[in-house]
């Protein structure tokens, strides 16, 4: 498409305004266009005054109960929990919770994030769980407990603080509600206009060729998780929750129906929180953090890629001359890792900690990890010894070093890597140039 052309316009101008808005201190600035027409936006007038609703009627102190409920929490398996299993009726194709066996947990090995393991393995914990005590952990959730209670005042006052707190990962008990927070899903839950639309799209069939594509991948998510696992205590209860939030979405938005890579990005949601909590999630992922991801065509995520080899050039000169080198293209590589948002790529303790700073200061941080795991996975001169033809190198950026990967260096380094937004801005707009010169020359059959 032409970049020069109208529609080309708007797609250089969206961009270039979520690269450089998404760390912006209002997480409530949730681009209720988004929503598209089926979802009234909401001014900053209603936000505000909804939001000190939200701060008075939803006030959440740290009492008694709380203290006990995160107590129960350490323990769970599972973020969503995995104390009551979902048992499907065969005969009425209906759901009923009841209490698992317990025969399920004495034979069943299950790590700390709800992934089920084989009976000879080891159990073992990220290195972060391992060296934060009971106390601290306690002392972080009472602080994120009373951040929550008071969630305007600390996004309009103190956004260093929130961001401090989720590079330095949110309490595992706690992540799906500050998830829900950071991107703005509460409010459009709780007071717009917007939070009778997962009762009204759910309601509804969905168009047979999306729901017939969604049923295709359901077996495919995940199925080591207690939640989709045939095996687990929840019975087909995950993978139906899935169906009805994807689905739910084509009928949101019809005109972009369904793609892959939508799917895992909505099963991690849903090992965090309920049903109806992960559609508002995932609509703001899908539209405020990544718009055009999983349209046709791939456009925006094209354009992202563009945007991640320029940056690179800046960066990791090494990584990017050799990747020029060997003709590997961002798009070979980058699609799986900002699509899925790292969740098919990096060990599960990294991926959390990516989401946690993700929600918080937006599109950026994937940006920032990808140039971390492109100069030190091929950032040195014996590593570009070692792959040194096209193939090599694909394959070296599909099997990353533990080492590399792993959350203490990964995260550590994600920190320390410098990216504001005027930097991304400036690369935003030569690489939009790039791509108008790319375009242009095929135009005119030539080569770039």
């Amino acid at each position: 498409m032409d970049v020069g052309s109208e529609d080309g316009d708007k797609s250089s101008t969206q961009t270039a305004s979520r690269v450089s808005t998404t760390s912006h201190p209002d997480a409530f600035d949730a681009l209720s266009s988004g929503y598209n027409h089926n979802l009234t936006a909401t001014t900053a007038v209603q936000r505000q005054c909804s939001d000190s609703s939200f701060r008075v009627g939803q006030q959440m102190n740290v009492s008694q109960d709380d203290e006990s409920t995160l107590t129960s929490s350490q323990t769970n398996r599972s973020s969503r929990g995995v104390a009551d299993g979902i048992v499907e009726d065969d005969d009425e194709d209906t759901e009923r919770h009841q209490p698992c066996s317990s025969d399920f947990f004495q034979t069943t090995k299950i790590d700390e994030f709800g992934f089920i393991r084989s009976p000879d393995s080891k159990l073992t914990v990220s290195s972060r769980s391992a060296t934060v005590d009971l106390v601290t952990l306690r002392k972080r959730e009472k602080k994120w407990l009373y951040m929550l209670s008071n969630w305007s005042h600390f996004m309009n006052n103190k956004y260093e603080k929130v961001r401090e707190r989720c590079r330095k990962g949110i309490p595992p008990s706690l992540r799906g509600r500050a998830w829900k927070h950071l991107c703005g899903a509460t409010f459009h839950m709780e007071f717009s206009v917007n939070r009778h639309v997962f009762e009204e799209v759910s309601a509804q069939a969905g168009d047979q060729r999306w729901v017939d594509d969604i049923k295709k991948d359901l077996n495919r998510q995940f199925p080591e998780h207690v939640m989709f696992s045939r095996s687990g205590p929840y019975g087909k209860g995950g993978k139906k929750d899935l169906f009805e939030l994807l689905k739910a979405y084509t009928v949101l938005h019809p005109e972009e129906g369904y793609c892959q890579g939508q799917a895992p990005i909505a099963s991690v949601l849903l090992m965090h929180m309920p049903l109806r909590d992960a559609f508002y999630c995932f609509v703001q992922i899908c539209h405020k953090y990544l718009p055009g991801y999983y349209s046709a065509g791939l456009e925006a995520i094209q354009i992202d890629g563009d945007i991640l080899f320029q940056l690179l050039k800046e960066k990791s000169k090494l990584s990017y001359r050799h990747l020029k080198k060997h003709h590997v293209e961002p798009m070979l590589y980058m699609v799986e890792w900002f699509m899925c948002i790292y969740c098919r790529t990096l060990p599960w303790p990294t991926v959390l900690r990516i989401w946690d700073m993700f929600f918080c200061e937006g599109v950026k941080v994937l940006f920032k990890v990808a140039v971390v795991l492109l100069r030190y996975g091929l950032g040195t001169n014996e590593q570009l010894k070692e792959f040194n033809d096209f193939h090599s190198t694909v394959t070296r950026l599909k099997n990353l070093p533990y080492n590399i990967t792993n959350e203490d260096f990964l995260i550590n380094k994600v920190i320390e890597l410098d990216l504001d937004d005027a930097q991304m801005e400036r690369i935003h707009y030569r690489a939009m140039k790039t791509r108008q010169m790319r375009i242009k020359m095929t135009d005119y059959g030539g080569y770039f």
